[in-house]
């Protein structure tokens, strides 16, 4: 799971006989992407500040993610104390995190 934004850039060349130029380029920017866990590694601390290791895909390298107090928890869709994160040790859990900070944005099971 990826969530993603289109950018646009605009660049302004040097006007030709009078006329403006403009040159867009676009692309695909992965601003989110997510862990699904069937046994979440997490450490947590009472300042609400960890980690959690976990893998994109089978295949993939393991990623270490942050969770700061700002992370969010979601049991069934409904926000929880991030605290009750820690429950989910060893059990299911899809980690929603910022690529380019690596900061969690949400805990979700």
């Amino acid at each position: 799971m990826m969530i993603t934004q289109y950018t646009f850039a605009g660049e302004n060349t040097p006007p030709n006989a009078g006329q403006l130029t403009m040159v867009h380029h676009s692309a695909m920017v992965e601003n989110y992407n997510a862990i699904e866990s069937e046994s979440l590694r997490i450490s947590l601390g009472n300042n609400l500040k960890g980690f959690i290791e976990g893998k994109g895909c089978d295949s993939c390298e393991v990623i270490k993610v942050i969770i700061t107090p700002e992370t969010k928890a979601y049991e069934n869709r409904v926000e929880v104390p991030l605290k009750k994160a820690e429950a989910r040790i060893g059990r299911n859990a899809t980690v929603i995190y910022e690529v380019k900070t690596k900061r969690v944005a949400s805990i979700r099971w």
